[in-house]
């Protein structure tokens, strides 16, 4: 590993139906809705262990037990951890300072943008090592990475997360240097699904996941 003393932290909601993706679940249904996101955290994962940086924590919602997770564990070799927290911002706050009491820099993904290489991931890391704090833009206006090398707490409070305005308002709290990688994509809508499957190939999506979505009736 080029990073053994930093870490990436994977966030990742346990596959219930219903509870995940569920603007997409609304042109899909709640079950091809599921089966994706099982698949697209499986491809974050896939490149966050493959690209050999630094140890890699799956942070769990709402906990460790589901058997998805375990799967992960097995499959990945990853630590698992539950998430703590009343919103997105505090979970990711707890998480990242925790970790950063054994870890440093810490980089922190979830499992929405199948963009993401390990190019993307070295280059975060390369820039966080050197005390930057580093964010991946997502298109929609939210943000798809963040690496830091030591806690910035104002980054997680105050934030309208889940609006197009988190990207914005968390690199205007951002003090400073930093750097801003490529926009990048998430997938939460139907649109974004097909831009998936046409793009399944570039993206080293593996066979099973091609196959998915190539099963769907979306046009």
């Amino acid at each position: 590993m080029q990073y053994p003393h930093g870490r990436i932290l994977v966030f990742c909601k346990a596959p219930l139906p219903g509870q995940v993706k569920t603007r997409l679940a609304e042109a899909i249904g709640q079950e091809a809705a599921t089966t994706i996101h099982v698949h697209l955290a499986c491809h974050c994962l896939r490149v966050a262990v493959n690209a050999q940086l630094a140890p890699v924590t799956l942070f769990c919602a709402p906990d460790v037990d589901h058997e998805f997770f375990q799967a992960c564990r097995k499959e990945w070799g990853v630590c698992l951890q539950s998430q703590h927290g009343r919103d997105l911002g505090e979970r990711m706050q707890h998480a990242v300072e925790e970790s950063l009491q054994q870890s440093s820099p810490v980089l922190v993904i979830g499992t929405d943008c199948p963009a993401i290489t390990a190019d993307y991931l070295r280059t975060a890391m390369v820039f966080a090592s050197k005390g930057d704090t580093v964010i991946g833009p997502a298109e929609d206006g939210g943000y798809v990475l963040l690496a830091m090398k030591e806690p910035r707490s104002e980054l997680f409070t105050d934030i309208d997360w889940g609006t197009s305005q988190v990207y914005a308002q968390t690199l205007a709290r951002i003090s400073g240097k930093v750097n801003k990688l490529d926009d990048l994509w998430d997938v939460d809508r139907l649109v974004d699904v097909r831009r998936l499957r046409e793009d399944a190939d570039q993206l080293g999506l593996d066979d099973g996941f091609q196959v998915c979505l190539q099963a769907l009736d979306i046009g």
